[in-house]
C-alpha cells in the first residue's frame, strides 16, 4: 500500500526558490521591455497566434520533466530557472485570462503579476527562516550530498561538512537505525576509499568575496552613512514639498480642491469612477505616510540615532513595496518598475547597513 511520508524542507530549498524568483522577475521585466521596444510583434499568421504564455507553459513542462527524469542536483538548479522563466512568461498574459475581451493591457493585470511576485518572495523568506532541521532532514541532506562521492568530486570542505553533519546523528538515541547508518557512512567517509579534491571556490563565491572587498574598501560606515543620509534628505525634501502643496489646497478655496480632483481624473486614465478614485487617494495617503516616515528617519540620521533611522526607512520601504506599489501598478502599470527596483535596492542597502554596522541589541527590527 502506498504510504505518504511527511514532507521535509530541503536544506537547499531557499537557494532553489531564490533562483526561481529571480528568473520570474527577469522574464516578466524582459518580456515587457522587449515587447515595448519592438512594437508588440506576434508569432503566427491570420489563423494562428503563438502567445508567449505557450512558451511559458513549455518551459514549465520541461522543468517538471527534468526533475522527473534526472537525479543530479544541478538539474534542480536548471529546473528552478526554467520554472521561474516559465511562470513569468505565463503570468505576463494574465490580462487575457481574466477578461472577456482578452485584454493584455487590462489595468488589473500588473498588480496581479506584482502580488504574485511578492507572494513568491514571501515563500522564499519563510523557507529561508525555516526551523531547525530535523533528524530525518539531516539524513536526507547527507544522502543527497553523497552525490559528490559518486561523481568523484567531493572537496575537502564538503567532506568535513558531511562528517560534521553526521556527528549529531551518530550520538542520538531516538533512531538507533539512523545512528547505525550514520556510523557506517562516517567510517566510509574517513576511509582511504574516499578520495577528495582540493576546494575550488565557485564563481559566485569569488564574486561575493570580490564585492565584499570592494565594500570594505570604498564603503566605510561614515561614507555609507553619508550616502544613505543624502537619499533620506532627497525624500524628505519631496515630503516637505508635498505637505506644502496639500496645506495650500486644504486651506484654499473649494475650487482649488475641485481642480485638483479634476486634474487627477484627467491625468490618470485608470481613474474611471468613485471606486478607483478612492483607491487612488488611498495610494496617495500611503505615499504621504511613507514620506513622513522617511522624513522622521532623516531627522534620526541627523541626530545620529542610526537604529531608529534604519527602522523608519525600512518600515517605509516595506509599506511602499507591499501596499503602495500594488496600487501604483494599477494606475501606472509597468512605468513604475524602475521605481520598484530602486525601492527594493534601497531596502537591501538599509538592511546591509544594519547588518554591517549596528549591533544586534541596537537594531529595533
Amino acid at each position: 500500500m502506498f504510504k505518504l511520508h511527511r514532507p521535509l524542507v530541503g536544506a537547499k530549498a531557499p537557494h532553489y526558490v531564490f533562483m526561481m524568483l529571480i528568473a520570474f522577475g527577469l522574464s516578466v521585466a524582459g518580456t515587457r521591455v522587449y515587447l515595448e521596444a519592438t512594437g508588440y510583434p506576434q508569432i503566427g499568421d491570420d489563423t494562428f497566434h503563438f502567445a508567449h504564455a505557450l512558451w511559458g507553459g513549455l518551459l514549465l513542462f520541461v522543468a517538471v520533466l527534468l526533475l522527473l527524469i534526472y537525479v543530479n542536483r544541478w538539474m534542480v538548479d536548471l529546473s528552478a530557472v526554467l520554472a521561474g522563466a516559465g511562470v513569468g512568461l505565463f503570468i505576463d498574459e494574465v490580462g487575457k485570462f481574466i477578461t472577456q475581451a482578452n485584454d493584455y493591457f487590462f489595468p488589473l493585470a500588473a498588480p496581479i503579476i506584482y502580488v504574485t511576485f511578492l507572494l513568491t518572495l514571501l515563500v522564499y523568506l519563510i523557507v529561508k527562516r525555516r526551523p531547525h532541521i530535523s533528524l530525518r532532514g539531516n539524513m536526507y541532506q547527507v544522502l543527497s550530498e553523497l552525490e559528490e562521492v559518486l561523481e568523484d568530486d567531493l572537496s575537502v570542505s564538503e567532506h568535513a561538512a558531511l562528517v560534521a553533519r553526521l556527528q549529531p546523528i551518530t550520538c542520538q538515541t531516538e533512531r538507533p537505525d539512523l545512528a547505525a547508518l550514520a556510523v557506517h557512512i562516517t567510517e566510509f567517509l574517513q576511509s582511504d576509499a574516499v578520495k577528495t579534491v582540493p576546494d575550488r571556490p565557485a564563481d559566485l563565491s569569488r564574486l561575493l568575496n570580490a564585492l565584499r572587498q570592494v565594500e570594505d574598501r570604498f564603503f566605510s560606515q561614515t561614507r555609507t552613512r553619508r550616502i544613505l543620509l543624502a537619499v533620506y534628505v532627497v525624500s524628505a525634501f519631496s515630503t516637505l514639498l508635498l505637505l506644502f502643496v496639500l496645506i495650500n489646497v486644504v486651506t484654499g478655496t473649494n475650487g482649488e480642491l475641485t481642480d485638483m480632483l479634476e486634474s487627477i481624473l484627467l491625468t490618470q486614465s485608470y481613474v474611471s469612477g468613485p471606486t478607483s478614485l478612492k483607491f487612488y487617494l488611498l495610494m496617495t495617503i500611503l505615499s504621504l505616510l511613507t514620506d513622513l516616515l522617511t522624513f522622521a528617519g532623516t531627522v534620526a540620521f541627523v541626530l545620529k540615532r542610526d537604529s531608529i533611522a534604519i527602522t523608519m526607512g525600512t518600515v517605509a520601504l516595506v509599506i511602499t513595496l507591499t501596499f503602495t506599489n500594488t496600487l501604483s501598478f494599477y494606475f501606472g502599470q509597468f512605468s513604475i518598475l524602475l521605481s520598484s527596483i530602486y525601492s527594493f535596492g534601497a531596502l537591501l542597502a538599509l538592511l546591509r547597513y544594519r547588518d554591517r554596522f549596528l549591533q544586534p541589541d541596537e537594531s529595533i527590527l
